[in-house]
């Protein structure tokens, strides 16, 4: 970049040779060094696709990309829709009134930074995982870009994401989890959406899915029909489960209807926070509910590749950590260290005074 500030006016110029010939510009509407080189960019393409004559599409706004292509693109191809509508509003307030060619790789970094700075709006610190995510919509959105011939590269492939720790795995004591019902009160579908959670492990999104088409009592099994990872699986239901369903009117399609529509449920966060929080339980989200259920099938004696196909993990890797990692795991291993050797049992003689040697 070859962009400079004038000191009789204080304005940005940008100044290069291109074929020998000097070309230089005022970028009247830069007020700083990163926005005076995307204007240079953008002055350079111009160039270029003048020199060799091609037709170069006129530049666009970052927001009517995102209206115009992208969330048409995302209803249409992706079950997240929803998700994206809310990551693009905080995306077009980042970048709007920029063009596609405008947006650089520093400005994404700097938004990377500063959005993982800002705390949520409850107050709670910004995950990694979800600054990841708004980064992987923004490149899309760039990818598509470049598809339709708005953009060369994608800017969004020069900026590193933050790295994640996934090995997170936190349980839910029956202590906690008697204070977490007794602080549900009355609100009987949110306790009976975690009691599923608790005793077969599925995602938030499948039992929100879940239609009485999808429950077989005859064979007592729950069909995953749309997951995750877009794979079909089955769930066995344990009497808990089925006692459960089969004591639930049927006021819709879905097996957890929301109150308001009777159409598939969007979210029971407020309730579930409110609970959490009434019951003082400290860094629990609802997701942990799968940790919890795939935890106590593990500490049973449930191996891997049972809990993979229960859980619907797509690598073994992913469920190995509920296989070793529990202290109930643990301490039998240690145990039968104990049960199984001769030098504790020459330790236990020393200290009656009682010491022989081994045969």
């Amino acid at each position: 970049m070859t962009v400079r500030k004038r000191k009789d006016t204080g304005k940005w110029v940008c100044d290069f040779y291109y074929n020998g010939e000097r070309i230089i510009k005022t970028l009247k509407f830069a007020r700083t060094k990163k926005e005076a080189e995307a204007a240079e960019a953008v002055i350079m393409n111009q160039v270029f696709q003048q020199a060799y004559g091609f037709e170069a599409k006129p530049d666009k706004r970052f927001e009517d990309f995102v209206i115009e292509t992208f969330l048409p693109y995302s209803e249409t191809n992706k079950k997240s829709f929803y998700s994206d509508v809310l990551i693009c509003r905080v995306l077009v307030k980042e970048f709007k009134g920029k063009t596609l060619r405008q947006i650089t790789p520093p400005m994404i970094e700097n938004f990377k930074q500063s959005f993982l700075a800002k705390p949520t709006k409850h107050g709670n610190r910004r995950s990694s995982a979800t600054v990841n995510y708004h980064l992987s919509i923004l490149s899309k959105i760039f990818s598509l870009a470049v598809d339709s011939e708005f953009l060369e590269t994608n800017p969004s492939s020069r900026v590193k994401k933050l790295k994640l720790n996934n090995q997170r795995t936190r349980v839910l004591s029956d202590e906690e989890e008697v204070k977490l019902f007794s602080a549900l009160d009355n609100n009987d579908l949110v306790k009976n959406i975690i009691l599923i959670a608790l005793h077969t492990g599925m995602r938030r999104g499948e039992i929100f899915n879940l239609k009485w088409f999808d429950v077989d009592f005859h064979r007592g099994l729950i069909q995953i029909r749309e997951s995750k990872t877009n794979k079909k699986r089955l769930i066995p239901m344990n009497s808990t489960v089925n006692k459960l369903l089969n004591g639930l009117k049927r006021k819709s399609e879905f097996v957890f209807p929301s109150p308001k529509t009777n159409g598939r449920l969007d979210n029971i966060k407020r309730s579930f926070r409110k609970a959490v929080e009434l019951a003082q339980i400290q860094d629990f989200c609802f997701h942990d509910l799968r940790h919890t259920a795939a935890t106590r099938m593990a500490d049973a004696g449930a191996d891997a590749f049972t809990l993979m196909k229960i859980l619907g993990h797509s690598d073994i890797r992913m469920t190995a950590r509920y296989t070793h990692a529990t202290d109930t795991a643990l301490r039998r291993a240690v145990t039968n260290l104990d049960e199984n050797s001769d030098f504790s049992n020459v330790l236990v003689t020393k200290q009656k005074g009682q010491l022989r040697e081994l045969p």
